[in-house]
């Protein structure tokens, strides 16, 4: 045997220990990473070297070291993290709304509403006790104070979700940034002939959280860069540059914020209603949509219990309501006082005179017509009603109120009403309510002197006639087209409620089999199994122990040669 041979024996034996090493230190690589989750296993490919003038073989060639993962199987699951993402959220939105109509130990918005009725039945069996009257206005005002309470946890929900939405929005670009970060590494390990193994498994678990805020199109170029699109195809990452996303007051709704995309020349795009999945979707539609619903329909119950309360309130009489001057509690602003009242019904609205023993002396019809009349045509109208010499007037003021004034020792109290006209003003009304549930309450003049309460038509004592219509509407259809009892609509709210909590739990379930189906196809194929990695361990360390022991004979097979 030849010197050269010998020698090309030993070149085989160090490519030995080298592939045999490369193995064991890929091996102890798995090991290390076994409870990393995001971590793909890896695994050296050897190939056996091609002889080229030699009959026998020329050794093993290390060829790479493999990342051993499922394209197909991992991006599936990074697709279903959007969806996730979107409803783990949804439904933790949905119970923060739960805490805002909760009725805990009897304190809530329908045990109010029932201590309000109760309390109208109370005073209609006795309607000049003014136990009942003080008791009225506490039950009132606790009913006020929920349903203000419940919008401004509404509003305050609402501020809660945007403020949620710049910290996620912050995230994105902090992962944008990253992503492009790791395809310049990826582009530079890979350019020099190396496996970027360890940075792709950054890459896709950075590439998976990313998806989980906000839904992504994404491909992988032939420079082996990620890009990624959000919306309708824009740019959020381009190679090595990230176009960051904006949390933007350019916004109809003051103080919330819109979803802006910002490329390089500074020029920026509305994402908002772009989005179709992930957080950040989900974010923009619990704030814009949910929130907004519910917030709606308090909104539509408390104006609607204070119409229907005071319409009935306004006509009536307490023990001492007669009076020399009634003033609204409302105003219109200089541009709606040329324009038609809203609210009002064709009908006659009714003042009565009254003497000093409240006697009735006079009743004053006045006609008004529905969307034609503005406030200063009904004001005019009523004092052309009474003529001269006037024992009363009405005024409207500076400010866009209106006043019903005695000139003379007689007193006024209102009468019937057709057209809403005294409800839409405030002249007499039990609550006070221009934005809906925001500032819902009870009128300031009741609570100062619950005498005032309208409990009767006229000014007898024991009449109770509007104490118990009030009452009565406890059980009348008033909501909807007169289809649905306030109990019964905010019931409806309550139960809608409770319908999408458990649908979005049950939805939240399912996709969490969904992606959990899929997490244990992926680690089927790239989670590290130890007992596999321990036993290819072994493996390799005995073909290093046997590369070299054959590099140990023929180091002595060329020592005898030499020495011949």
């Amino acid at each position: 045997m030849s010197t050269s041979n010998l020698f090309g024996q030993l070149s085989m034996g160090k490519r030995s220990l080298t592939a045999q090493q490369a193995g064991m230190n890929v091996a102890g690589h798995n090991i290390a990473n076994v409870n990393n989750e995001g971590y793909s296993r890896q695994r050296v490919n050897l190939e056996a070297q091609h002889p080229l003038k030699s009959r026998f073989g020329a050794g093993v060639d290390l060829q790479s070291v493999e990342r051993l993962a499922d394209g197909f199987v991992n991006k599936r699951l990074l697709s279903e993290q959007s969806r996730s993402g979107a409803l783990e959220l949804r439904e933790q939105g949905l119970r923060r709304l739960e805490v805002v109509f909760n009725e805990v130990e009897g304190r809530g918005l329908r045990s109010a509403l029932n201590a309000f009725w109760d309390s109208w039945g109370r005073l209609a069996n006795h309607p000049e006790a003014e136990i009942y009257r003080a008791e009225l206005i506490t039950t009132a005002k606790e009913l006020a104070k929920q349903i203000a309470e419940a919008s401004a946890d509404l509003g305050g929900v609402r501020r809660e979700l945007n403020g949620r939405l710049a910290e996620r929005v912050a995230r994105v670009n902090q992962l944008s940034a990253q992503l492009a970060g790791q395809n310049t590494l990826v582009q530079r390990v890979e350019r020099g002939a190396g496996e970027a193994n360890d940075v792709r498994d950054a890459r896709e678990a950075t590439l998976n959280e990313l998806a989980r805020l906000v839904q992504i199109d994404w491909y992988e170029d032939n420079d082996h860069q990620v890009n990624v699109a959000v919306g309708n195809g824009w740019p959020l990452v381009s190679g090595r540059r990230a176009n960051p996303l904006e949390a933007s007051h350019q916004n109809e709704d003051a103080g919330m914020f819109s979803l802006r995309g910002i490329d390089a020349k500074g020029i920026s795009r509305d994402l908002t209603g772009q989005l179709r999945s992930g957080e950040l979707e989900e974010l923009v539609r619990l704030r814009d949509e949910t929130v907004v619903e519910f917030s709606t329909k308090l909104d539509k119950l408390a104006s609607e219990l204070a119409f229907k309360v005071n319409r009935l309130h306004a006509t009536g009489t307490g023990l001492n309501s007669s009076t020399r001057a009634l003033n609204s509690s409302f105003a219109f602003k200089p541009d709606a006082l040329g324009k038609p009242v809203p609210f009002l019904t064709d009908g006659v609205f009714r003042v009565n005179l009254v003497g000093e023993r409240n006697e009735l002396l006079e009743t004053y019809e006045v006609g008004i017509q529905a969307g034609k009349d503005t406030v200063g045509d009904i004001v005019k109208r009523i004092n052309e009603t009474v003529g001269d010499p006037k024992p009363f007037e009405a005024v409207l003021n500076k400010d866009g109120s209106v006043s019903l004034k005695s000139t003379g020792p007689q007193r006024i109290v209102l009468g019937e009403d057709e057209t809403g006209f005294a409800t839409v003003m405030g002249f007499n009304n039990f609550f006070e309510s221009l934005r809906g549930a925001k500032d819902f309450r009870v009128s300031p003049r009741l609570v100062e002197n619950p005498n005032l309460i309208s409990t009767g038509k006229g000014l007898l004592p024991g009449d109770n006639q509007v104490a118990l219509a009030i009452q009565g509407l406890q059980f009348r259809p008033t909501m909807d087209n007169d289809s649905t009892t306030f109990d019964e609509y905010y019931n409806g709210v309550m139960v809608q409620l409770g319908l999408l909590v458990q649908r979005s739990r049950a939805d939240r379930q399912s996709q969490q089999l969904t992606q959990d189906q899929f997490r244990k196809l992926r680690d089927e194929i790239s989670s590290v199994n130890m007992d596999e990695e321990v036993a290819d361990l072994v493996q390799y360390q005995r073909g290093f122990d046997a590369a070299a022991k054959f590099i140990r004979t023929v180091d002595e097979m060329t020592k005898t040669v030499i020495d011949m």
